[in-house]
């Protein structure tokens, strides 16, 4: 098999080639890549502190941790099965056609890869959601300093994006031995798709976490806690 694990720049950039070669196969450790992406897409669809997430009785805060757990893990399902089980069966599609190594459980490890590539999100998200800045009243009047921590991290929302599919880039580079014209057409195929998914996800996130405000305000749960 490929292995792409020596030290180069893009160990910086797309993460270091022994991290793509560790990914597992075993499908206990989905449950993890699941909650993670879960949680990343519930905690930056919108700033959950100023819309008081966390105020509220005792119980009321118990029933929405347990409510923003349970349905963090479901939407980390939909999110990495729908963004990455496709793309999957088209690598292993490729794969057969070109009679090129690829492995039964590919889709397993596009899944982890593309879980592990919201890490480099964290950051700047954590940034332009929770600052408290209001990003969409910045204009001429407003301070340098501002204006430039805005045009920096527009930059990085922008570029990010394309960071994340090197990273799924390297996976494939590295796990399979798809030639290099296969691998860009699974890429180019993964940016449409998934800018069809995320409108989707980000629909359903939405609807999940009015799903939580309705079952904390109906009290309906409440008597089991």
């Amino acid at each position: 098999m490929q292995t792409e694990t020596q030290s180069s720049p893009m160990d910086f950039i797309l993460l270091p080639g022994w991290i793509h070669k560790k990914i597992s196969v075993r499908y206990k450790s989905l449950l993890l890549a699941f909650l993670f992406v879960g949680i990343f897409d519930m905690v930056f669809y919108k700033n959950l502190l100023e819309s008081n997430f966390f105020k509220g009785s005792q119980e009321e805060l118990l029933l929405k941790s347990v409510l923003f757990i349970i349905l963090s893990v479901v939407l980390g399902a939909i999110d990495v099965i729908c963004a990455m089980v496709p793309i999957s069966e088209l690598a292993a599609f490729i794969g057969k056609r070109s009679e090129k190594f690829v492995g039964n459980r590919i889709y397993v490890i596009m899944m982890k890869s593309y879980a592990i590539s919201h890490l480099i999100f964290l950051i700047p998200y954590s940034v332009y959601v929770y600052s408290g800045i209001g990003w969409e009243n910045i204009d001429f009047s407003s301070s340098s300093q501002i204006k430039l921590i805005y045009s920096i991290l527009t930059v990085f929302i922008i570029i990010l994006p394309f960071v994340q599919l090197g990273i799924l880039y390297r996976t494939l580079s590295i796990r399979t031995r798809i030639e290099r014209f296969g691998k860009l057409i699974l890429i180019l195929a993964t940016y449409f798709w998934m800018q069809i998914s995320g409108g989707a996800i980000t629909y359903v996130t939405g609807l999940f976490h009015e799903i939580i405000i309705k079952i904390v305000e109906s009290k309906a749960l409440l008597s089991f806690l």
